[in-house]
């Protein structure tokens, strides 16, 4: 039986052209080589499985080269190319740090350092994980390290570059690697399955390839192991998630479906089909987080590249992504954020993530603050993150500026001049603030949005009048029944039951191109104001994009209304007098009982 290789060392680089994914190292060292610049010293560092070794060895061998090729190849056919071959070289040391660490490991390269090299111009000293030298034995290295032989080139390999003192690092070039992107990894599989006469599905090489996390080593041991357990020639997706027990994507996105359906039973029944299989529900809920970011991401086409897939993948998941909301994504991912922190303690964890998977479920019905404790919901309504522009007739300069809807309010009582063009401020006391401001969209044609400068009066007057006569509406034909519809509707299909009932009290009329409406109580007009989606919805559907509203509070128009009156803090002392005020018999109870007031509590 012949002795099997791994495809690690079957496939090992040769020369600097087969490295796969660091071309940034190739080129300069073989700029070195062509200009006769190599250093005596090199510091190679990054990642597990790189190729830093590899491209220790293949310098080392074009140094020693009787006959390079162009200076920047080894020929592989003279005597020294061969005895490197053979691992027989007398010239080229490996040396490895983490066994030999001590100083007299280091006094003993030294002494070797010092003989000439029986073959070749160079003996060269590869160590590797230089980083596991002691201290004393980096100190012992230094003289040599800065002023060897003419003979003697040094090139170091490690993993920890902050582990090695500032004196060795400063004597060395150092060449930093970098991990194997999915693309090279893929493309490298796929040649050498065309070596081994195998066929691949692309969508599994992805898959071996995101598993090895960007190193060419781990890819090339998870391709033997996947190679051993097919029995034909042919490598599928199937056949390498079954082996490196990894959850299929496609619950995920079957998972993501039934979340935006609303279908929570559907949701209980696949993740107790990912649990009946085997997989962790903490597992789970990391792959559901990243299939949001993912989902995110793909949101724009130009980030798809960003995604580590295939394109087939890719586009599934700009097709899924073009079905959900940004909000609900971002909102999604605190969740299950939060979520997998407190996994760790929880001891019953499938009822964590089910309680998790609720929340997704129902995210789009949870509109008011605080539904889900400690969480912020970011699926709000467009038209809520869209502050209203009106242009009035005003004196004040400030009126020719877009404001929100809440701003025309204050400004009347307080004159300011405030522009806010790019950022549109809520009422005092909401904490909130609208990040955008831009004209309002007509319901027949929705236009682009549209950015203005602060400075840009004219532009902004210029695009309203231009709305108005594109919309052909007659204003002196509005009426107070239109008005009063339309804020019925937007009543009836708030989500709000506190908007609902403060939209429901208010007395509304409409006169020239001004909604007057008359509410109880303050509070009443705080939550109106705040809703800056009525007043945009109004200006869109009756086409006048000049159109203010004045909220007025009058109580004597809701004579049945009651006000809230403040609680009121009493001493035990004073609700006894108060209950004696309202029954004298007390007094003579208390006495015959010989009761006594607790007048520390």
């Amino acid at each position: 039986m012949s002795q099997f290789v791994v495809s690690a060392r079957k496939y090992r680089p040769t020369s600097f052209d087969e490295v796969v994914g660091q071309d940034h190292v190739a080129k300069t060292l073989k700029n070195a080589l062509l200009t006769d610049h190599v250093a005596h010293a090199f510091l190679f560092t990054g990642p597990r499985g790189v190729g830093k070794t590899t491209c220790a060895r293949i310098l080392a061998k074009i140094i020693n080269c009787q006959n390079p090729v162009n200076k920047v190849e080894a020929c592989n056919q003279c005597s020294s190319c061969l005895s490197f071959n053979d691992n027989a070289s007398f010239n080229i040391f490996e040396l490895d740090a983490a066994s030999n660490n001590s100083v007299e490991n280091i006094r003993s390269l030294i002494d070797q350092v010092r003989i000439q090299p029986q073959q070749g111009r160079y003996k060269i000293f590869i160590i590797d994980e230089v980083h596991m030298l002691s201290a004393a034995a980096f100190n012992a290295f230094l003289k040599t390290l800065e002023e060897p032989p003419s003979h003697a080139v040094f090139i170091l390999a490690t993993t920890e570059k902050h582990k090695i003192i500032p004196t060795i690092l400063s004597r060395c070039q150092i060449f930093d690697f970098r991990r194997i992107q999915i693309s090279d990894a893929v493309k490298q599989l796929q040649k050498i399955c065309a070596q081994e006469n195998l066929e691949a599905e692309e969508e599994a090489l992805h898959t071996i390839a995101v598993k090895a996390d960007g190193a060419m080593r781990d890819a090339l041991t998870i391709f033997d192991k996947i190679k051993s357990s097919i029995s034909g020639n042919i490598i599928t997706y199937k056949d390498v998630i079954t082996n490196l027990n990894l959850l299929d994507y496609e619950y995920y996105f079957k998972m993501t479906d039934a979340i935006l359906r609303q279908d929570i039973a559907q949701v209980f029944l696949i993740l107790d089909e990912v649990i009946r299989e085997g997989f962790d529900p903490e597992h789970f809920i990391i792959g559901l987080a990243e299939h949001f970011r993912d989902l995110l991401i793909s949101h724009i086409p130009a980030t798809l590249k960003i995604l580590e897939g295939s394109d087939d993948l890719k586009m599934r998941y700009h097709q899924q992504a073009s079905l959900t909301d940004k909000g609900l994504l971002l909102t999604g991912l605190n969740i299950l954020n939060q979520t997998d922190i407190h996994l760790a303690r929880a001891k019953n964890k499938r009822l964590q993530v089910e309680l998790a998977l609720s929340k997704l479920t129902y995210l789009r019905n949870a509109r008011e603050e605080n539904v889900f404790e400690g969480l912020h919901s970011a699926d709000k309504k467009k038209t809520n993150d869209v502050a209203p522009i009106k242009e009035s007739s005003g004196k004040d300069a400030g009126s020719d500026f877009a404001k929100s809807e809440n701003h025309e309010s204050q400004l009347s009582e307080n004159k300011q001049e405030k522009q806010t063009t790019d950022k549109a401020e809520e009422p005092a006391g909401t904490g909130k603030v609208s990040d955008k401001t831009q004209l309002p969209d007509s319901p027949a044609q929705p236009p682009a949005a549209t950015s203005f400068k602060l400075t840009d009066i004219s532009a902004i007057r210029a695009q309203i009048l231009e709305k108005e006569k594109s919309i052909h509406i007659n204003k002196e034909s509005i009426t107070s029944d239109d008005v009063k519809k339309i804020w019925k509707d937007f009543c009836d299909h708030n989500p709000s039951k506190s908007v609902q009932s403060a939209l429901k009290s208010a007395i509304v009329d409409y006169h020239e191109l001004t909604v007057h409406v008359k509410v109880p109580a303050q509070v009443t007009k705080d939550i109106i104001l705040h809703e800056t989606a009525l007043i945009e919805r109004l200006r869109d559907e009756l086409g006048v994009f000049d159109i203010k509203m004045d909220i007025t509070i009058d109580k004597s128009a809701f004579p049945d209304y009651e006000e809230v009156k403040p609680l009121q803090l009493l001493t035990q002392r004073e609700k006894y007098i108060q209950m004696l005020e309202k029954n004298e018999k007390l007094g003579m109870l208390t006495q015959k009982l010989a009761l006594k007031l607790d007048t520390e509590v």
